[in-house]
């Protein structure tokens, strides 16, 4: 016979209960994916409905808008977003052509219908470049930077090739170009070629024209706005 069965070997043992820990676990990560994937498709979906509300506000043609911070779907219930971002290109202000605008809206606060609201601040740089600087201009000249204010022109005339340096310079709201010197001509010989003002209007959103400064590749607008109001009919304020 085999050895004696003790008395606790007698007694009955209690079931052994199963860990569920790792299937609840499982659970909740489904559901935050679920979440997850909720709150990002209805990102994508207000982008591109908010895209076509700013587009009244003169653009164009929609312009690409990301709505930054999360969660979403909580700023969905709030009404209120801080963080919208917005490209756009070849835009038409006054005489020139914006090619490209980036632009940050803050304090984004809808309205009960989710199609008006109010933008509480718009910044952002607008690019004129130098083909279209000088078109405006009514001249056929070569621009190229020559530090943060000023230009190089190369100018054609008279069988002449010469050099000019002129200034440009934010005036009330137009940009002001005007010759300092020139190498190769007279400065009496380039006539308003280097001499002239440029009207900034028509910005989109109701944004106003800062300051400027010149890059590479042409003039860079600083723009801004506040408590631009839009409808779903367009129409900022």
């Amino acid at each position: 016979m085999s050895a004696a069965v003790t008395r606790e070997d007698r007694l009955p043992q209690p079931p052994r209960r199963r860990r569920r820990w790792p299937v609840v676990l499982v659970v909740l990560v489904v559901l935050l994916l679920l979440l997850l994937a909720a709150d990002r498709v209805g990102v994508l979906v207000a982008e591109d409905a908010m895209a076509g509300e700013i587009k009244k506000e003169g653009f164009p043609s929609k312009p690409d808008v990301t709505i930054g911070g999360f969660p979403f779907l909580t700023q969905v219930v709030d009404r209120h977003f801080d963080d919208v971002r917005l490209k756009a290109r070849n835009i038409a202000a006054g005489p020139l052509n914006v090619t490209r605008l980036d632009a940050r809206a803050t304090d984004v606060r809808l309205n009960s219908d989710y199609q008006s609201g109010t933008l509480g601040k718009v910044t952002g740089e607008a690019f004129v470049g130098f083909g279209d600087l000088a078109k405006a201009g009514g001249s056929g000249l070569e621009f190229q930077a020559d530090g943060p204010d000023k230009i190089k022109a190369k100018v054609g005339a008279f069988g002449l090739d010469a050099t000019a340096v002129a200034s440009v310079t934010k005036v009330g709201n137009s940009i002001r170009v005007r010759t300092l010197s020139a190498e190769g001509l007279d400065l009496t010989g380039l006539g308003d070629d280097l001499d002239f003002t440029v009207p900034v209007g028509g910005l989109p959103m109701g944004m106003r024209f800062d300051s400027l400064s010149v890059t590479g590749a042409g003039v860079k607008l600083r723009v801004s706005g506040s408590d631009v109001k839009f409808t779903k009919d367009g129409g900022a304020s």
